[in-house]
């Protein structure tokens, strides 16, 4: 049998076993968990996102809703309690963002384990029936919603954003010399007529930047359209005929001046970087991402960010020397300074052939005498690749795979009629 005091200790024991127990149970309890969902005022805008955590990642939901940064209350997450009109509409927003929680957890509780980001999604445009709740949104709203989509998905570049954004201002322009404020129903055929005129005359634009600026504007008009807002589809309709293109590609005796002209180390960085496209073949935005690691043998092997193709880009010994200068380590340049800074060098270098260059406007030409080096840019390195290479006969499947390109047709468009060799042979079959 149990002694008294072994009795007295064993009880003791398990009191205290049990209090700790009490103790931790309570504690756990009363801490607060992460929440699964909140609300975040996000980006220039002020619109409202719905956040939510699904296996630990985190997702964001546009509510749609706008409100100023001083209306929103950082501690709660929530609009700022106030009276008059201004308290009014906070309330109504707050009533809004609790309906989203709720409709949230009904949600987490009926789907449990197998809830996922994209039926969230469909759901929460069911349930609150976004096309009927913003049909007031002006145009500039809905473009709003799209820019920032666009910088949340980080699905296109930069200068991407900067030219849907140069095309979102044209529009504004005339929206201001109208007089009026441009819907979703507003852009119909009689629209796009006045926007054309007013890009071809105000902004002077030519039919060939007329034409990519347009499918900028069709690609938010494509997204409304995916999303629900609109079925307007008089957009689909406008069309702009392009026009042949005068390119300007280097002769090797050039690519020799550019080689071996002496510019101070700033300049010199830019000129060199133009060498490795023309050594290369690569878009600016392909070879600006060289790295060793790239390196297959004696090729560099690199998937191209626009196409996706793999290029097999031979390793020679320029292109080496040049990547070793900088220890294959190129500093990515916005393509507009690039451009500014490479025109330059060429003036330096005295490209300054007076070349006439043809302008459509509709049915308008305009013709222009410009210098050979206004007319060089990053992008015509690759071009003098292709060109070089097709008048030294290297067989255009090479070129292809060297360069990336899917199609004899689209190499074509590369490819710089061979003056000197026209000459050469013309002159032999008739002189």
């Amino acid at each position: 049998m149990l002694s008294k005091d072994k009795v007295s200790f064993t009880f003791f024991y398990f009191f205290l076993l049990f209090l700790l127990l009490f103790i931790v149970f309570n504690t756990f309890e009363r801490t607060p968990k992460r929440t699964p969902m909140g609300f975040l005022l996000h980006g220039k805008y002020n619109y409202v996102f719905f956040t939510f955590y699904i296996q630990g990642k985190k997702y964001r939901y546009s509510t749609k809703i706008k409100i100023e940064k001083d209306e929103w209350d950082l501690a709660i997450q929530r609009p700022k309690v106030r009276r008059g009109d201004v308290g009014k509409a906070n309330k109504k927003i707050t009533f809004e963002l609790n309906e989203y929680q709720r409709f949230y957890e009904k949600l987490n509780s009926d789907y449990k384990e197998s809830l996922t980001k994209e039926i969230v999604k469909t759901k929460f445009d069911q349930h609150f029936q976004l096309a009927q709740i913003v049909k007031a949104l002006t145009y500039c709203d809905y473009f709003d919603i799209f820019i920032e989509q666009k910088k949340e998905s980080q699905s296109v570049k930069k200068d991407s954003l900067q030219k849907y954004i140069r095309i979102h201002n044209a529009v504004l322009e005339l929206e201001n010399k109208e007089k009026t404020t441009y819907y979703l129903r507003s852009f119909d055929k009689s629209f796009f007529s006045r926007f054309i005129k007013h890009l071809r005359v105000k902004k002077e634009i030519s039919d060939n930047t007329l034409k990519r600026k347009i499918g900028y504007f069709k690609s938010f008009f494509n997204w409304c359209i995916e999303n629900g807002y609109q079925t307007n589809t008089a957009y689909k309709k406008v069309s702009i005929k392009a026009r042949e293109t005068f390119h300007v590609s280097l002769k090797d005796k050039e690519v020799d001046t550019l080689a071996g002209l002496e510019l101070d180390k700033a300049l010199d960085y830019y000129k060199d970087l133009f060498l490795i496209g023309v050594y290369s073949g690569q878009r600016y935005s392909d070879y600006s991402r060289f790295n060793k690691k790239f390196i297959d043998g004696n090729n560099i092997v690199i998937r191209a960010k626009k196409t996706g193709q793999f290029s097999y880009i031979p390793l020679n010994n320029k292109l080496k020397d040049l990547l070793d200068k900088y220890e294959w380590s190129l500093k990515l340049i916005a393509s507009q300074k690039f451009n500014q800074h490479i025109q330059k060098i060429c003036r330096i270098a005295g490209f300054d052939e007076v070349i006439q260059i043809d302008k459509f406007y509709g049915n308008t030409k305009v013709s222009k005498d410009v210098p050979r080096w206004k007319l060089i840019g990053s992008h015509t390195a690759r071009r003098t690749f292709i060109t070089l290479s097709a008048q030294r006969n290297v067989p255009k499947s090479l070129v292809m795979q060297a360069t990336g390109i899917k199609s004899y047709k689209t190499l074509e468009n590369y490819t710089r009629l061979d003056i000197d060799k026209l000459n050469q042979e013309m002159f032999k079959a008739w002189d």
